[in-house]
Parts: structure tokens; sequence; C-alpha cells
């Protein structure tokens, strides 16, 4: 089915336009401006609605249009205003009629009724529309809906309350942004009606391909004052006068300061109250979100920013939600050509083309994040997360032109279903960072993978010119977002924590009881946060990394470490907690030397020690190895996989529980704080990603249950923004994805490349006395057997051998407790498996390159972790 989207670059368009391709319908959008996220196979049609000929092209062939086009923002020329709301619906109706396109679902508005002072009254669909002629918005919205009545048309108007949620950027976010909103009379303690951006869009869509004709309306359970919304969004109320509110109103307006007329605040004033009885009862839906819960998620919207009539402030001591993320194969501003950098046959589904000025990528430290191949879920959360970063530093350090337009789309790439890091983004940005060497700064993120891949290309980007006063301007800007970022980082860890806390909430303790508009709320929610959390993580890592190459630079060369605060760290103390707890109870020890499964027996005969393990499990539960792809098992999955880590661990005799305390200067304390940040974040990432692996698989069991998918497991092949509405082939798009997966698992891809990459040749393991040597992260030395693991193999390590791996993200940590010492082939002293281990003492070597195809299974290696050498004693033959 052909759906025309009008309006299709605000927050209702954008939205409605992404279901109804997620479910197969082919979507031609009309806007002034393309959006940058637009749909990247739709079309798009740049043009005015008062442009009755673009009009009609949009809408030729459409069998239904989906109106939201508006001038939200009224102008003092009513004229226009009237061209471009009435005049562009009688340009949509005139073109169906020529087109014979049939259906038509407009975007109206809870104030299409009018004013209604003291609101006693819930207005019913059938109720009059009366609002005042002056009250341009309302009276316009009124005035279309009767144009839509005449007979000829099916036609269905949605009423919504004030419409609101986390992906809100337009005059209701710049209204309610304000610092402080006007009582006037008591107006504060009236009641509102609000409703979510996904009942809208979800109601426009079913509305868009169903039956139902006529108005209805659509508001969230409850009905909150404006005391209420300022409270929740930490604004103020402050007492006016009706008169003298006018007067200054009025003359703003007059200049276009301000978006609303005295007229058009004053439906704010005397909000009309709606009965929602026909939503429930003849259409037979119930909003996901309760009208506190709407304000819970817009309070995401407006923090950190402050909108001070048409402008929107962004605070620079707050990192504010990316709400825009564009599409990783959008061109440059210039126009230059982006190519895939895969051979024929070897570029996936997810694969990002790449501009030859920006042509080096590395896997490193960003492996951790999502080793690969990973699953089209996984895709559409974690890496859409690392590319908001991208985003989100463009825009704070202020980089225009090509080289900015790079680093919000391509500075993270994905090369055969893994995660890259790009190094020629990265060595701009560091050079608009003062104080930063970029050669250093690379080597802080990203390791010593890069090797001798050059960083640059034959082509360079342009740089644009900016004059002294721009130039001064700018480092304003990005010293005062620095010195601002550094000191309210924990103000943003703050807030995430509790968004994290907040969504794990809603959930029941049964997800069965969850209906589907909730369920699939729920799953859009939990994927947001995970993208915000790696936007803050992003940027706690570019300020660790910033800041730990300015320690350098000042004579503070010693490895930063995070102290007893470290959250990556609690899943490993966890491990020799419960390892020491069991060490001094007889019947505990006996367990867990012992066969079998040990939780029930540990259930029996140590219940203290039970208890212990469920109490730690409720805080370290959410991780696990390979733990931020959403097909993973965690140890909450898997409760007897952490028990046999205790086990080991006590064998081992590794009983402390805690990193080591050490002394540290201004600088490196400096750096610390940031890693600690850092930290937090992530786990927190990680705990949503398992609030949403969880919701995915209840999910994945009712469409089992419903005969549309074979097993639960198919629901990770999906993106989420595919699961609103599964396409028709959603069986075959299964296959054919988990195929490319299992096609590129075989494909052993390079650690750096620069413009294109090839499969990376085996390499011969080493003999008897050769040493490969990394990077020393953490000091001792340590002989033991080769174990070469992964996030499905862990099990096997041993007590005392030398745990080898790719790479390890935290879940792989609690095995620390035992590991005689910890090898790694890719990171940095930044990475994961450095900072835990320098934290407990645990003997590490991290960018120790092929070391997983270098070192034999079995053998006999020393590990020296200062120095970073592994040298090869002696093979065990009978591996």
């Amino acid at each position: 089915m052909r759906i025309a989207v009008t309006g299709a670059s605000g927050v209702f368009g954008r939205g409605i336009a992404a279901r109804l391709r997620a479910q197969g319908h082919e979507v031609v959008g009309l806007a002034r401006h393309r959006p940058s996220n637009w749909l990247a196979d739709s079309a798009f049609v740049e043009a005015d609605i008062r442009d009755a000929g673009k009009v009609q092209r949009a809408v030729d062939g459409a069998e239904a249009v989906a109106h939201c086009a508006w001038v939200v923002n009224s102008n003092p020329d009513e004229k226009l205003t009237r061209e471009i709301n009435i005049g562009g619906t009688e340009n949509v109706l005139a073109a169906m009629d020529r087109t014979g396109s049939r259906r038509i679902v407009f975007a109206s508005s809870v104030l299409a009724y009018g004013a209604r002072p003291g609101g006693s009254v819930r207005l019913r669909e059938d109720d009059e529309l009366k609002p005042a002629p002056d009250h341009f918005y309302a009276f316009h919205k009124a005035h279309v809906e009767g144009l839509l009545a005449r007979p000829g048309k099916e036609w269905v108007a949605i009423r919504p309350g004030i419409v609101v949620g986390r992906d809100v950027d337009n005059t209701v976010m710049r209204l309610l942004g304000a610092p402080a909103f006007p009582d006037v009379g008591g107006s504060a303690d009236r009641p509102m009606q609000i409703v979510h951006t996904d009942d809208v869009h979800r109601l426009f869509v079913r509305a868009v391909l169903g039956s139902e004709i006529g108005p209805v309306n659509l508001a969230a359970d409850g009905e909150p004052t404006v005391r209420d919304i300022t409270a929740k969004l930490h604004r103020g109320v402050f007492p006016a006068r009706k008169k003298l509110l006018d007067t200054v109103l009025g003359a703003l307006y007059r200049r276009e300061l301000v978006e609303a007329s005295p007229a058009e605040f004053e439906l704010l004033l005397n909000f009309p109250i709606m009965d929602t009885t026909r939503l429930r009862d003849e259409w037979g839906y119930r909003p996901a979100f309760d009208a506190e819960e709407c304000l819970t998620d817009f309070e995401r919207a407006v923090r950190g920013k402050i909108a001070l009539s048409k402008t929107v402030l962004t605070l620079p001591w707050r990192m504010p939600v990316v709400q825009n993320i564009p599409r990783a194969d959008a061109p440059p501003p210039d126009g230059a050509a982006v190519h895939p950098a895969g051979p024929e046959g070897l570029v996936g589904e997810f694969d990002t083309p790449i501009d030859d000025r920006f042509p080096t990528f590395v896997a490193s430290n960003l492996s951790e994040a999502l080793p690969g191949p990973f699953s089209p879920a996984s895709a559409s959360s974690t890496i859409r997360g690392l590319r908001a970063g991208g985003v989100s530093i463009a825009e704070r350090l202020r980089l225009p032109g090509v080289i900015g337009h790079e680093i919000a789309t391509r500075s993270i790439g994905v090369f055969g279903h893994r995660v890259y890091g790009g190094v020629t983004s990265v060595y701009y940005m560091a050079e608009s960072m003062l104080g930063t060497n970029p050669d250093s700064m690379i080597e802080q993120f990203f390791g010593r993978e890069l090797g001798d891949t050059p960083v640059f290309g034959e082509r360079r980007p342009p740089r644009e010119r900016a004059t002294t006063s721009r130039r001064i301007w700018d480092v304003l800007a990005v010293g005062a977002t620095g010195a601002g970022l550094l000191a309210g980082t924990g103000l943003d860890s703050k807030a995430f924590v509790d968004d994290v806390d907040q969504l794990e909430a809603m959930l029941p303790s049964d997800l069965a009881d969850l209906d589907d508009n909730r369920l699939e709320s729920l799953i859009l929610l939990a994927r947001d946060l995970i993208v915000h959390g790696w936007n803050l993580a992003a940027w706690a890592a570019l300020m660790c990394t910033a800041t730990a190459t300015a320690a350098e630079r000042l004579g503070g060369g010693e490895m930063p470490t995070a102290g007893a605060e470290l959250a990556s760290g609690r899943a490993l103390a966890s491990v020799r907690r419960l390892a020491a707890m069991a060490q001094s109870d007889p019947a505990a020890r006996a367990v867990l030397a012992g066969p079998g499964d040990l939780l029930p027996a540990i259930r029996e005969r140590a219940p203290r020690l039970y208890a212990a393990i469920r109490a730690e499990l409720d805080q370290v539960g959410h991780r696990g190895p390979g733990e931020c792809e959403l097909r993973s098992t965690t140890y909450a999955d898997d409760p007897e996989q952490f028990v046999r880590m205790v086990a080991k661990s006590m064998a081992h005799g590794s009983l402390d529980s805690g990193p080591a305390e050490r002394p540290s200067g201004r600088l490196a304390g400096l750096v610390g704080r940031q890693l600690r940040e850092r930290e937090v974040r992530r786990d927190k990432v990680v705990r949503a990603t398992w609030i949403l692996r969880r919701l995915l698989r209840e999910h994945g069991g009712r469409l089992v249950r419903r005969g549309v998918l074979d097993q639960v497991d198919d629901i990770f092949f999906f993106c989420i923004d595919e699961l609103e509405a599964l396409p028709p082939d959603a069986r075959d798009l299964v296959s054919r994805r988990r195929a490319e997966m299992a096609r590129l698992a075989d494909v052993r891809v390079p650690q750096a490349f620069s413009g294109r990459w090839a499969p990376v040749p085996d390499v011969s393991p080493l003999e008897p006395g050769q040493t490969l040597t990394g990077l020393g992260v953490s000091g001792g030395r340590v002989t033991g057997r080769v174990r070469i693991i992964d996030q499905h193999t862990i099990d096997d390590l041993e007590p005392g051998e030398v745990l080898v791996a790719e790479v390890t993200d935290v879940g792989y940590t609690p095995a620390f407790a035992y590991a005689g010492a910890v090898v790694t082939n890719l990171g940095g002293p930044m990475s994961h498996a450095a900072i835990v281990a320098r934290e407990f003492d645990v003997t590490c070597v991290v960018d120790a390159r092929n070391a997983t195809r270098r070192l034999p299974d079995g053998a006999l290696v020393e590990v020296d972790g200062a120095t970073g050498a592994i040298t090869l004693l002696e093979i065990n033959e009978k591996k």
C-alpha cells in the first residue's frame, strides 16, 4: 500500500512514516526539508504544502494520506498561517480527488474544541467544535475537520491531548521547556490532558490502515495540572496578572519573539477535557503510557535544555538526549561519493559505506561493546547508541562542514558485522580539543592496533575557513562544554541511573501481564535508554581519554585507576566475596568442591551462602560474557555458571573481594573520576540491555505462539523499529539474516584497515622460546597454561590458567578471580580488561595481536604484565 505523509519532517510525520515502512508499506514524505534520518528506501518530496503541483506529485498513487503538515507556531500574519494550514489541506484534498486516493487521517488536536473555562464537562467527539477565530491554531484545526467531513472521503481526525515524549522537539518542548510557567488566577492547578508520541504514532497507523471513520479523542489516563507538569520537568510556576501577561505576550508575539499569541495562550489557561470512551470502546485502544509516565519520559527531552522564547539552549554541564541520528549512508554535504569498504560477497546488510577522505578504521576497544558478528536487534540498539555519541560530539565540539558530518554519521563503522572506530575522524575531532595531542589521543583510545596503517588517505576533506570572531567563540564554547561536562558529569550519571531504575520499576513481575501496546512501547523505551547511555558513555570515554592524555603530557605517566567505586569491578568482587564466604563455611566448601548442579545443593545445605548468591545476582546478574549482544546469556539466565566461577575462585584461593587502594595525584584523580563515571554509565547500559533482552524474549514467545515465528530467538534477527509490525516475509528475513551472520562469522576481518579491507590470512603459531609482545597494563609475572576462550567457552577456564581471548567485556571479569593472567588480542590502557585487572592486581596484557591464533591452546607461557611480553615455554602435545 502506498501512503503519503505530509509534514514528514516533524515529530508526528517521522514516527508515522517509520512505522508504516516497517510494516512493508510504500511511503512518500512531503515537507520543506528532508530530515537527515529519513528512510533510505522511501521517496521524499521537498516542497511547501502550498505548492499544489508538488503536493500532487507526493499524493499521486497513494491509497491513503497521513496529513500532519501544520504551522504549529502561529504567525501574526493570519493570512500566511491560513494559506499553510487550510490552503495546504485543500491542496491535499484536491490532489486526492484527482488521483483517486480514498482515505485521509488528520492530526487534529484537543484544542479544536476551543477554550473551556472550568473544564468540568468532558467533551465527546460529537460535541461542537467552537474555538475563537483569533485562536488561529485551534480555529484552523476545526475548520479543516469541516473540510474532511464533506462527502466522498473516508476520514479520521485524531484529537490528541498535548503530545509529549522523549522524541518531542517542537513547540511543546519550547513551551514547557521554559524556566517557568505563569499562573493566572489559579490556572496552574487546572487539569490538562497529555498523551505519548508512541500512542499517537500507533493510533495514526491503525487509522491509516483501518476502516474506522470520524473523529476520535486520544489522551492518556490521568490529568496532571500545570503545576504537576512543571514540577516533573524541574521548572517553576510564577503568579501573573492576566492583563499584564496579555500585554507583554502580545508585544513579543507581534515581533515574532514567541510562538503563542495571547489568544492561543488563553487556550492553555482554559484547557478542554475530553471523554475517551470512543477510543476505548469503539476503537478498542488503550494508551501504553499513563500521564505520569508520559511526563517522566518527556523530562528526558527537556533535560539539560532551557527554552527562551523560540531559542532552546543546551546547558554546558548537561548532556541531552540525541533525538535525530542521521543514516550511516547519508552523503557528505559536498556531495562526495561513499562506497562499500569490503570485498564483493562480504559486505553485510548493516555495513557502513566510507568516504575516502576518512579511510581508516580500527576495531580495538569498541569490540568490547559488541565483538560480532552481532544480531540486527543489537545493531539497532548498541550500534545506534555508539553513533549517537558521534552526533553529540560533533554538535558540542562545534565541528562544521564535511568533518562534522563525518563524525556525526561514520565515526562508528560496521564492517563484516563487527564494529570499528573511525581513526581519521577521531584525529580531526582531537584537533578541535584544546590541549589534546591527536596522536596521543588515538593511542589512548585505540591502543597500538593501528600499527603502520596510515591515518589519512590521498584525499583530505575541505576545511571551513572561520572568521577570527567565530574561532574565538568556538574556542570559548568548546572550553565551556569541556569544563561543564567535567563538572557536571555526576548529574548525568545519576539521571541515567534513575532512568534505568524507573524502566525496571515499570516491569511487572510476570512480563506476560503486559498488553502488546505497552510491551512494544517498553521495548522502544529500553532501546532509547541504551542509545542515550552509550552517548553518555562515549562522552565519558572521550573525557577520560582527554584527561589521561593531558596528564601524560604534564608528566603524570602512571596508569589511571578508578578506586573502590568501580562499577565494572562489582561482578569480580562478588565472586571473590562469595568464595571467601564459602571458604569459611565447611558445608558450603564441601558443596562447591563437589560435582553436578551446585545451586540446589547450596540452597539445601548452605542457605546463608544461597541467600548471598541471590543477593549478588540481583546486583550483577545482568552481566555476562558478550553482554551487549542481545542473543547472549547473562548470569541471571544461568546462575549455575556464576556459582561455578565462585567454586573455581575458592579453589584458586582468590578471596580478596575489593580493588586495591592506590594513592594518586590530582590529575590521576581526575582521570580516575572520569573512569568511574564511564563505568557507572556502562553498567547501567548493560542493565538496560538486560531489560530489553527480557522484553524481546517475551515478545518473541508471543509471536511463536501466534505462529508468526518458529523460535523465540528469531526475534533478535529484526531491528527494533521493525517489531511494531513484522514484514510479511518475516520468516524469510530471519533465514537470510541468520545465513549472513553465519557466513560472516567465518571471515577473519582485520583489526585495522584504510580504504578497503580484505580477510586476514592465517598466521603461524609461536614456537617454544619465542615471544609475543602486547601492551602491559597490569604488572606481575605469571606462568600458566593457555586457555583460549570466547563467550561460549568461558566455562572451560580452569583455576590458574592464562585466559586468552579476542577481547573481553566486563561480563568476562568474574573469571579474572581465578585466571593466572589475562591476555587479549585487542584493547588499550582504558579498556575494561585493563581497568579491572589493574584495580584487582590481575596480571594483564592487552593489544597482543593475534594472541588467540599464535598462542597454542594448552601451551605453557610466561606473561609479564609490566613489559607486555608473553613467552612460550612449551607446547602441550596432548592438546
